[in-house]
């Protein structure tokens, strides 16, 4: 289930981006992130909870799974991972180069049967958009199902939807579309949650 993670590190990083793990502030389930210029509240699905240790050895900043599974285990999987734009490449950076790059790697590692869909996107309430990328193969089951961006100017969102070979597909998406659309997007110094 994690086997696209190193990939899309090795991306990242080379995109000049790196991960964040100091601004964040968790309580029992709910990860909170203060960005450049945003703060993040990110809440998991119903039945879903928080897993930080392990996923932060995945190459995560956190997860979400259900409750009641170990992470190792989960039948599915919300990886989030939480990137800073380096200051001196801000001006220069491209989400559309970002995805652009990270579809051709996961193009690479699961072969030309594989579709890559940009679907319809989500706007949080102050007008952020989700960039959203569907993920299937028709000839054999790959764990990867949908990935998410979100470009806050300072930091880049990551959201990656992994299940297992019994989960059913049409749950996880869900489950993970309840958890975008539970996303807060807080600009500093201001109340109201997007």
């Amino acid at each position: 289930m994690r086997t696209l993670i190193t990939f899309m590190l090795l991306v990242l990083l080379a995109a000049n981006l790196s991960a964040q793990d100091d601004d964040k502030v968790l309580d029992n389930n709910t990860a909170f992130f203060e960005g450049a210029n945003h703060s993040y509240i990110m809440t998991p699905p119903d039945n879903f909870v928080m897993v930080m240790e392990p996923a932060i050895s995945d190459g995560y900043s956190f997860a979400f799974i259900p409750d009641g599974e170990s992470y190792d285990s989960a039948s599915v999987m919300i990886g989030i991972n939480i990137f800073s734009v380096k200051e001196k490449i801000r001006e220069s950076f491209s989400l559309e180069q970002l995805i652009m790059t990270d579809t051709s790697s996961i193009r690479e590692h699961y072969g030309p049967t594989l579709v890559i869909e940009e679907v319809a996107p989500m706007v949080t309430k102050n007008q952020f958009t989700l960039r959203n990328i569907f993920l299937n193969d028709t000839t054999t089951f790959i764990p990867n199902v949908m990935f998410s961006y979100l470009d806050g100017g300072g930091e880049v969102l990551i959201f990656d939807l992994s299940i297992s070979p019994d989960y059913p597909r049409f749950m996880a998406e869900q489950a993970y579309n309840e958890c975008l659309n539970r996303l807060k997007v807080l600009v500093k110094g201001q109340l109201d949650a997007g």
